[in-house]
């Protein structure tokens, strides 16, 4: 995983799994189908990297964890590096990850006491 448009097309990918998922199950919502997938692939990517990292092949890059941890794969970040036991001695990386998960656990926090009200402004958008 090397290159931007590679990152971003991963994304994409994970919004349409989102989208695909909440045609089977329309009672959960597409943006947690999104946190969900992401997340499991988040945990994934960091367990490998460790497996790689014990083998000595080519690794999973630094900012591509940090990407997929931005954009939403925080959570999964945080269980594979315990799990794995990976980058948890590296204080750069974890500063990082856990600005990260701050950062999410204030926006998941502003999002659940503003529901309401960021409903009615998505319909007025879309109307």
């Amino acid at each position: 995983m090397c290159c931007n448009s590679f990152r971003i097309l991963i994304l994409f990918a994970f919004v349409i799994i989102a989208f695909f998922s909440n045609n089977f199950f329309p009672s959960v919502p597409v943006v947690l189908w999104y946190l969900i997938s992401l997340n499991i692939f988040t945990f994934f990517l960091f367990v490998i990297d460790k497996i790689y990292a014990l083998k000595e092949k080519r690794r999973v890059s630094e900012i591509t964890l940090y990407f997929l941890s931005f954009a939403g794969g925080v959570f999964g970040a945080f269980i594979g590096m315990i799990l794995a036991r990976h980058k948890l001695k590296k204080n750069g990386f974890l500063t990082i990850e856990f600005f990260i998960l701050i950062l999410w656990i204030v926006c998941i926090y502003f999002i659940a006491n503003n529901l309401e009200a960021i409903q009615i402004a998505l319909k007025e958008l879309f109307k």
